[in-house]
């Protein structure tokens, strides 16, 4: 559940940080912002919401995660509170009206930390030296966090991990998450093709309509059932054998020597590795034998404990 900013209060006037940023992806770089942050107190996150926001600098945005993802990926790495605006409301805001009515008078902080290129105000026109310059004003502090950088020195940000993810190169991709890339959605009725003529049950997830889908194909994954990581493989495309590619993308996950009912249920699944590309397949007893030969090409691809869990920051 997101916070709503009526409900930050201070009572014991502790020490607050406001870590300010989109954080798609929770990233690396989104990890050391955070990092700072709880160095210099309790971290409220002061985020947008994604599906309020389709646009970035005047560019169309699919996002990696929605609002609730972005959550729990957050407050796992720490946050004491989580503040989902909504970008439409706050858009006409100059920046120094933003930082009055917003840091100091709501969420009453102390320090503010943001990355080096974070942009803030109407029309994205203040910088982190707009920044300082209002914290001096108005009595909070400001943390500008160099940018983390991988191995080939280049920058990581959110829209070069989309890239990856759209590309199929989901070991990269999870490389600069510093966790597995994870869908997290309730499990919806399909036409239960899985269960009733190949055998193989699969539950079914959708995406949200500005969301980034990566790439069609199927992935070495793993679900959470219980807080317990079964073994899994999961097909992200359009089912061309069963529509004749006519369908919105959706993923469809089969738990490896698992049965039970999940429908309904906010299922998280983590993709770890790339196996194929979606293709069609001239029968459904053709999809079913290829579907055998990717169960076992996964489990030879990755053990059972093969999850990528890393919460902190990374060595780069």
């Amino acid at each position: 559940m997101k916070q709503e900013l009526h409900e930050a209060q201070n009572p014991a006037r502790i020490r607050i940080a406001a870590a300010l940023g989109v954080f798609d992806g929770v990233h690396l770089g989104h990890r050391r912002v955070l990092a700072h942050a709880l160095a210099h107190g309790a971290c409220h996150v002061v985020t947008f919401a994604a599906d309020s926001m389709p646009h970035k600098r005047g560019k169309p945005v699919r996002y990696i995660y929605h609002d609730e993802q972005k959550r729990r990926l957050l407050m796992t790495c720490g946050a004491d509170a989580v503040f989902a605006l909504p970008f439409t409301e706050l858009a006409d805001l100059d920046g120094e009206t933003f930082c009055k009515q917003i840091l100091r008078e709501q969420l009453q902080v102390d320090c503010v930390v943001v990355g080096e290129e974070f942009r803030f105000g109407r029309e994205a026109a203040c910088d982190a030296e707009d920044l300082k310059r209002f914290g001096h004003k108005l009595g909070f502090t400001v943390d500008v966090v160099r940018q983390v950088r991988d191995e080939s020195d280049v920058p990581i940000s959110s829209s070069h991990i989309r890239f990856l993810l759209e590309s199929g190169q989901i070991a990269e991709a999870n490389q600069l998450l510093g966790a597995d890339y994870q869908i997290l959605s309730h499990v919806v009725t399909g036409q239960q093709l899985g269960s009733t003529v190949l055998g193989i049950p699969t539950a079914n997830q959708v995406f949200e309509p500005w969301q980034c889908v990566p790439h069609r194909g199927v992935y070495a994954s793993f679900a959470e059932i219980n807080d317990i990581w079964v073994p899994a493989i999961t097909n992200i495309g359009i089912r061309p054998t069963v529509t004749g590619g006519d369908a919105v993308p959706i993923a469809e996950t089969h738990l490896i020597d698992w049965s039970g009912d999940l429908y309904g249920k906010l299922l998280p699944v983590t993709l770890c590795r790339f196996i194929r590309p979606e293709q069609p397949f001239e029968s459904l007893d053709a999809l079913g034998l290829q579907i055998r030969r990717d169960i076992r090409t996964r489990m030879h691809l990755l053990p059972a404990d093969g999850i990528c869990a890393a919460e902190g920051e990374n060595s780069l």
